[in-house]
């Protein structure tokens, strides 16, 4: 993977020297988080047909290796591969049931291991892998018999309201249990992030003494509001994954994705530091199902948000301009990345070519009101790729890109050693502890100093290859250009760059 395609190098020189202004080069850009959701429950994206025959794991994978095929093609940096949606699993699990997503039979195993092969193949290609969680859902509706199933229906962890049901939050080993199967993910599979969304208690519960979990409120903490307990029993267990990762692989980076709309009131706003946004659309999330990013932020149990502006830039009640402002300026003063989540969803209805257009402007808008330079969109969600991927990879996405670098490391990694070139093969000798590398290329009439980014962050990003998490790259045969590899951590930072001799 990672062949260069020398003939666009050119193009991109003639960028660096005309381009004066940072909205001018934001086709260069050399950190922005791109990344996409791959929705495994119902088969949203994957997969089109369940089995466990041997001829269904082969479509299988083809389909997930044309969706990462794609996001290679359309430089994305990230994949968020859903691997536990309804206390079920696409990995080989001690503590819950296979997937019937993946099976075609709860509980079922498929004869192979979806969340070990997609990761392989991300890094394959360069691109990051994160496991997508659902933390509290076991069920929309459906009634689940696996002797998981009726083991947690038997303990009493399970708490349901209306068609919902959750993992009660409010249950000590419920929560355990959610940092347990965490755990196998974090330590199990060569992930780089964890990502959760936002199912947490069943939309709407009453908090009213005829509410399933009112007894264990009042047992525990009954000099609380109802709510804030509720929510804080949502932190709790954010919390515990946070600390979790962080004792395990601290650079495996964790973010929530929570509804759109937050901090509409002195309740979920203020109380935290923050102002209050503007826009006329509800919080809704704050007292229906207790969600509450701006505390998640406020106490750092998370890196990053990636809350779901679902709406275009002409919404009534919810526009994308104001609502992504607020989110950026309220994480950076919490020292958290904003990431937004948009959806595609609308794209087969109405005006394609508008749809294409607005999704321009909301990346643009990104790049114009986020404060840190951590820029970065997630995309909702793959099915919809090849709507907008021709779009994006002539304009927006039409270099590769490095994620934010999430943590200023104390030591800075040692470089690679020993580059050689062969036959169109840059190799070199691996970094103990290395991760990954980023790999460039520099026509020989730009000086090193002249390649060099003009704040500091390493080599400019006009000239980025790629990323490999291997030891070589093909950077192809043509001559006329000096090839530089740095380590680049699981944190985003890079090590001084090793230049080939």
């Amino acid at each position: 993977m990672g062949t260069l395609k020398l003939s666009i190098i050119p193009g991109i020189i003639t960028i660096l020297l005309t381009l004066t202004s940072v909205t001018a080069s934001a086709h260069s850009l050399k950190r922005e988080m791109r990344g996409v959701w791959v929705a495994t429950v119902w088969g949203i994206d994957w997969p089109k047909q369940q089995g466990t025959t041997e001829s269904i794991r082969q479509r299988q994978q083809r389909e997930l290796s044309e969706i990462l095929d794609r996001c290679k093609q359309m430089n994305l940096t990230t994949v968020c591969f859903q691997a536990r949606g309804m206390a079920d699993v696409m990995f080989r699990s001690q503590l819950e049931p296979w997937s019937s997503f993946v099976s075609g039979k709860r509980g079922t195993d498929p004869g192979w291991d979806p969340l070990e092969w997609v990761t392989a193949e991300c890094h394959r290609r360069g691109l990051e892998c994160y496991a997508w969680v659902n933390p509290f859902r076991w069920s929309s509706g459906t009634d689940y018999n696996t002797p998981q199933d009726k083991k947690w229906k038997e303990s009493g962890w399970l708490l349901r309201h209306g068609k919902y049901t959750v993992f009660n939050p409010g249950i000590e080993e419920a929560r355990q249990h959610i940092v347990d199967i965490c755990r196998e993910i974090v330590e199990g599979y060569d992930i780089d992030g964890l990502i959760f969304d936002d199912y947490f208690y069943p939309n709407r519960i009453p908090e009213t003494p005829d509410a399933p979990d009112y007894s264990l409120y009042r047992d525990e903490a009954p000099w609380m509001s109802f709510g804030d307990w509720r929510r804080a029993c949502v932190h709790k267990t954010i919390a515990d994954v946070k600390s979790m990762i962080s004792d395990t692989k601290p650079y495996v980076r964790f973010g929530i994705s929570p509804a759109g709309v937050a901090g509409k009131d002195k309740d979920s706003a203020t109380k935290w530091g923050a102002e209050c946004v503007t826009v006329k659309a509800s919080d809704w999330q704050y007292n229906e199902i207790y969600s509450d990013p701006l505390g998640l932020m406020y106490q750092g149990t998370v890196d990053f948000v990636s809350p779901q502006i679902y709406w275009p830039t002409t919404h009534a009640t919810a526009p994308y301009i104001p609502l992504a402002k607020w989110w950026y300026a309220t994480a950076n003063m919490y020292g958290s990345h904003m990431y937004p989540s948009v959806t595609l969803e609308r794209i087969n209805t109405g005006d394609l070519t508008e749809h294409r257009r607005d999704l321009g402007r909301q990346i643009d808008c990104n790049r114009n009101v986020c404060p840190d330079g951590n820029y970065g969109i997630m995309i909702y969600s793959a099915k919809f790729l090849p709507k907008v991927s021709d779009t994006l990879v002539s304009d927006r996405f039409a270099y590769p890109t490095l994620s934010p670098a999430t943590k200023c490391i104390d030591e800075e990694p040692s470089s690679p050693q020993r580059l050689k070139l062969r036959d169109g093969i840059l190799s070199w000798s691996p970094v103990e502890g290395a991760r990954r590398y980023t790999v460039y290329a520099v026509p020989d009439e730009v000086p090193i100093p002249g390649a060099m980014d003009e704040n500091g962050d390493g080599i400019d990003g006009a000239f980025l290859l790629g990323v490999t998490y291997g030891t070589k790259y093909d950077v192809g045969t043509e001559p006329g250009y000096r090839y530089a590899v740095c380590v680049y951590t699981g944190f985003s930072t890079e090590s001084a760059p090793a230049w080939l001799d």
